[in-house]
């Protein structure tokens, strides 16, 4: 099926090809698009297996499952961050019914639903700019969770590692396993005064009166250590 000259066009193997050139130009990508903050506030709080961005940055094209999880009826990833001109494509996987892919504020669209494993839907983000971040949903399963987000370039949320792991806040890389003064997250370390007060004073005013007390054992155990 082919339409009008100009509009989006889907084949047998349902490969969508909207760009710069298309559905960008006529709805304008930066008025579609908001910060990361603003787009993921609550977004995919019933999406359950969001878990965190999943930080695709460097590649030139990413492909989102459409149908995945056990019911087939999420996206996968659920959030994806990504550069600038990127291309992303969403993958049918035949499960879970029939689905689209539709921006909430109408920057992409898939069209009408559909079930066949063979189809395929792609927009690149040229217009796109560094903070932007959609919200797509698939409109028949939009009620029971089954949402999306692609975020461009910076994301103030949990970075995920497509190839495993996490990358942690905003894609750091973290420490290198350590806490606090060079010793391993996965160790102990020996309570100081602060944390005993803070774990008397979490039983309430009799805790408070048992400071001192704590404290002394404390001080006793270590010396014996």
């Amino acid at each position: 099926m082919t339409a009008n000259a100009g509009d989006t066009s889907m084949s047998r193997r349902g490969f969508f090809r909207v760009g710069a050139a298309g559905a960008a130009v006529a709805t304008g990508v930066a008025a579609g698009s908001g910060t990361a903050a603003a787009q993921y506030d609550g977004w995919l709080d019933d999406v359950d297996n969001y878990d965190g961005t999943h930080d695709y940055r460097g590649r030139d094209e990413v492909t989102v499952a459409v149908g995945a999880g056990e019911n087939g009826l999420r996206f996968g990833s659920a959030a994806i961050l990504i550069d600038p001109g990127t291309t992303v494509v969403w993958e049918w996987t035949g499960e879970g019914g029939s689905h689209n892919v539709v921006a909430t504020d109408g920057t992409f669209s898939s069209g009408s639903a559909v079930d066949s494993a063979e189809e395929t839907f792609e927009y690149t983000f040229a217009d796109a700019a560094e903070g932007d971040a959609f919200q797509y949903v698939c409109e028949p399963h939009e009620a029971i969770g089954m949402k999306g987000a692609v975020a461009v370039g910076s994301v103030d949320d949990e970075l995920i590692d497509p190839d495993g792991g996490s990358s942690g806040d905003g894609g750091s890389s973290g420490d290198g396993g350590t806490s606090g003064d060079g010793e391993t997250s996965g160790g102990s370390r020996p309570l100081t005064v602060n944390d005993i007060a803070a774990l008397a004073l979490g039983f309430g005013v009799a805790g408070a009166l048992l400071v001192p007390l704590f404290y002394a054992v404390h001080k006793k155990a270590n010396g014996a250590a």
